[in-house]
């Protein structure tokens, strides 16, 4: 069955297509719009469908909606308050489908692959209604998507593509593509911009012919799908924005991409004050490497040369925010009684040196030591340090690394703790040998308890006693040996049942 609308102008439509037969009437408002398997829809100029009273209704489609015409007609579907549902035949032609209202209700718009023509969105908020469109399934548009008032939210279950011809107009802070908007293009060898379906990303490909995929995710404030963020320091993010790309056959020299968003999507940053740093990410946005130098984004749009790599993701920071530590991995283990510390970076910029810490509690840190850094590097790097006899001071250690850049800034790692297997056994190391004013003694205690140093000399007598308190773990004393005469003497060190003696110079 077949039925063709031909209105002058949008009038008020409230009909149930039925399988058996069309029913209509224009006193009546009718809570949905069915349009059944066998049944075929043929508008010429324009439908207007109005929800009525009730909620959750629909205009549905299990059918063929078809809104082919003949220019310069233009038809089109106006759904005033209603949802769409298609789950047959859309034939979209040069039609344009329109969700209008002024309640605030959030419509539905579900489209199950189908592709529509043009789509315009101009349901604003009112007052707690969000207004807007929720997309139900994945869809397509082939001619404009205009956002006009509300948000056209897809979630992360769905995205709607824009086809190769495809554009999406109009979008404000107040009025745009929340989710995953995508077009695939055929970029050809030119030098200058392509522009991808006015979403807020051009290449310029370098007389560089390829197929690009372009997947613009935004709005939504989930990290690492709208916005990126820093695998160690979470609280660096980026833009509310990520554009994800795909190419079967990247170009084999760099190209210029620049990226543009809304200040709804600068997620806290400003960039009236601060520089803007561009981001990729090869690896689903565990790590981020710099692209570019800073630029100035005032009017939140950069550019950048690059080298396209498939399911790369670009976005965009501040200066102040930096979303690489670039440290990738940092792993600290016991090899009997020292600490060997491994950590890579996936490139740096800037960096001068790593400075490793420890504690024995995991509050009061103490350097060690430093490692220096690379500069600059877009390479993976390795570092290794060892932290010599750690297990003779204490039975377990926290490590951390606090990589520090040439300008001052600095960020940490995480904490990594080693237990050291080996039983700590009392030892003593004594020097400087021959003794000078002063002899030091670094102590190694498995327990802690009372500690009797001592001195003899070459008869026998003791000339020299010293009473202290050992820790667990490693302590040092100091000897004032400043009275004693030249000669060999012997030191004594005991702490509970355990004893140990040294032969000492003094000159």
């Amino acid at each position: 069955m077949m039925a063709n609308f031909n209105f002058p102008r949008p009038g008020r439509l409230a009909a149930a297509l039925l399988l058996g037969g069309l029913w209509l009437s224009s006193a009546a408002r009718a809570q949905t719009l069915y349009n059944g398997p066998n049944g075929m829809v043929a508008v010429t100029d324009s439908l207007l469908y109005v929800r009525g009273d009730a909620t959750g209704k629909a205009f549905k489609n299990e059918g063929q909606f078809n809104q082919t015409a003949t220019a310069p007609a233009r038809p089109r579907l106006f759904l005033d308050e209603g949802d769409l549902l298609n789950t047959g035949t859309w034939v979209p032609g040069l039609g344009t489908v329109v969700f209008n209202g002024a309640s605030g209700t959030q419509r539905n718009l579900t489209l199950n692959g189908a592709i529509l023509h043009h789509l315009r969105i101009d349901n604003p908020a009112a007052g707690s209604n969000p207004g807007g469109v929720l997309l139900g399934s994945s869809g397509q548009v082939d001619g404009v998507l205009r956002m006009k008032n509300g948000h056209l939210l897809t979630t992360t279950n769905y995205q709607l593509r824009l086809t190769a011809t495809g554009s999406v107009f109009g979008e404000t802070d107040a009025s745009y593509v929340k989710g995953s908007l995508v077009q695939q293009q055929s970029v050809p060898a030119i030098t200058s911009d392509v522009d991808f379906g006015g979403m807020g990303f051009l290449v310029n490909p370098q007389s560089q012919g390829f197929t690009l995929e372009v997947d613009r995710r935004t709005g939504l404030l989930l990290a690492n799908y709208s916005f990126g963020q820093n695998p160690v320091l979470g609280s660096n993010q980026g833009i509310d924005r990520i554009w994800r790309l795909t190419t079967p056959a990247p170009p084999a020299a760099p190209v210029t991409l620049t990226l543009k968003w809304l200040a709804d999507n600068d997620h806290g940053l400003n960039f009236n004050n601060s520089q803007a740093q561009v981001w990729r990410s090869t690896d689903n946005g565990l790590t981020w490497v710099r692209q570019g130098p800073l630029q100035p984004a005032a009017n939140r749009s950069v550019t950048v040369s690059t080298t396209l790599e498939t399911g790369a993701w670009y976005t965009v920071s501040t200066y102040e925010v930096p979303l690489p530590v670039e440290l990738t991995s940092f792993a600290a283990t016991a090899r009997e009684l020292d600490a060997v510390l491994k950590w890579s970076t996936a490139s740096e910029h800037n960096s001068a040196w790593f400075a490793i810490e420890r504690a024995e509690d995991g509050k009061n840190w103490m350097e060690i030591s430093r490692k220096p850094a690379a500069g600059n590097s877009s390479s993976t790097l390795s570092y290794t340090a060892t932290d010599l006899g750690a297990g003779r001071k204490a039975a377990a250690f926290y490590y951390r690394l606090h990589q520090i850049d040439l300008d001052g800034t600095s960020n940490y790692s995480g904490v990594q703790y080693v237990r050291f297997n080996k039983t700590i056994v009392f030892s003593v190391e004594a020097y400087p040998v021959p003794m000078q004013a002063y002899l030091t003694l670094d102590l190694v205690s498995p327990a802690a308890g009372p500690l009797q140093i001592e001195l003899y000399d070459m008869t026998g007598r003791r000339v020299i006693s010293q009473k202290e308190m050992a820790p667990m773990g490693s302590s040092r004393y100091q000897v004032d040996v400043r009275s004693l005469a030249t000669g060999n003497y012997t030191l004594r060190a005991v702490q509970g049942g355990q004893q140990i003696t040294r032969k000492v110079l003094r000159l």
